[in-house]
């Protein structure tokens, strides 16, 4: 093991010596360098052979195994190494097809836990490996920028409220809805869930008796209850989920079919990103199509509509169709102020 980190720590030391070019290097600074660091690191005192460097230069211009294939050349009236190629660095080269092979058993792996409620996520972050792996065969210029933040609100209160829920313990909450006072409230977590760069709690509340959806950026304090746990046997994520969009559902509300007209600018973008995986062509015409949804109403699937300005129009419920229309004309008195 110990030589397998010798080499390592060898191949950054030479790359790192050949990108120096106000330097001449010879196997003998080459070897004086890489000593150094190794004792530095490992606390160990080295000596390396002419041969050992040979070999390190030589399997960094052509091991496919590292797949550095690295542009070293010697000049023989300095008797120095150098890089031929101006700026290279093993740090930049492209991932070579060992390194891709086990990235894609490690992507393959990771995707049996998408399933996990708590890593809901990481279906995102296998698509950004995914892609991140294939663009690193393409250095030679940028062909995809992904949106990725670099902190979720709340996400200080993960590690407490995953512990909580693993082990069925109470906590104390001390909660602030958007534009309402603070309170605290003892709750029995059940489920984390990430939406739309948020996270979110579902948990029973002992107080209301029911179901409650916590926003994490919302809660001021966390602490542990004495109450007894209440072990969910009345809420499946799965199907839960399943017929939702976005995170919140108003207790009592019941699934509805949703119709809703789509202009022939955005008929295509609909029927390729549907809206919701319930959804179905009903009819479409030249200028116009109709599709259909099953889900539960709520907020975040009007503001989905809203999302579309006037390339979409619901068409029935009424009760939905209602809703949106009090926030429309709400958006238009705001404007017309």
């Amino acid at each position: 093991m110990a030589t397998n980190k010798h080499a390592l720590i060898r191949y950054r030391v030479i790359d790192r010596c050949l990108r120096n070019v106000d330097e001449q290097w010879n196997w003998e600074a080459l070897a004086q360098s890489c000593a150094d660091e190794i004792e530095d690191i490992m606390d160990e005192r080295v000596t390396i052979s002419q041969r050992t460097i040979k070999g390190d230069l030589q399997n960094m211009r052509h091991d496919k195994a590292l797949g550095y294939f690295a542009p070293i050349d010697y000049d023989r009236k300095e008797k120095s190494y150098y890089y031929s190629k101006r700026g290279y660095s093993i740090t930049e080269s492209p991932i070579n097809k060992s390194d891709r092979t086990q990235l894609n058993q490690m992507i393959s792996l990771m995707r049996q836990f998408t399933g996990f409620t708590y890593l809901q996520g990481i279906g995102n972050i296998i698509q950004k490996m995914e892609l991140l792996v294939f663009e690193s065969f393409k250095k030679e210029k940028q062909l995809v920028h992904l949106d990725q933040p670099v902190n979720i609100p709340g996400q200080n209160w993960l590690d407490q409220i995953y512990k909580a829920i693993d082990t069925e313990q109470t906590i104390i909450i001390k909660y602030q809805a958007f534009g309402k006072d603070a309170y605290e409230t003892i709750i029995s977590p059940y489920l984390l869930k990430e939406y739309n760069h948020r996270w979110y709690l579902y948990a029973y509340n002992h107080e209301k008796k029911g179901m409650r959806t916590y926003g994490l950026e919302r809660i001021h304090q966390l602490k542990d209850s004495l109450a007894d746990y209440i072990a969910n046997t009345f809420f499946n994520p799965s199907d839960y989920f399943n017929d939702l969009i976005g995170v919140s559902l108003d207790p009592g509300s019941k699934k509805v079919k949703i119709k809703f007209e789509v202009g022939s600018g955005s008929i295509n973008y609909i029927k390729t990103q549907a809206i919701h995986h319930s959804q179905k062509l009903i009819k479409e015409g030249k200028k116009t199509a109709v599709f259909q949804i099953e889900v539960y109403p709520n907020y975040e699937l009007e503001s989905t509509f809203l999302s579309f300005g006037e390339t979409i129009k619901v068409i029935s419920p009424k009760s939905v169709l209602k809703r949106l229309t009090k926030r429309i004309q709400k958006m238009n008195d705001m404007y017309q102020a």
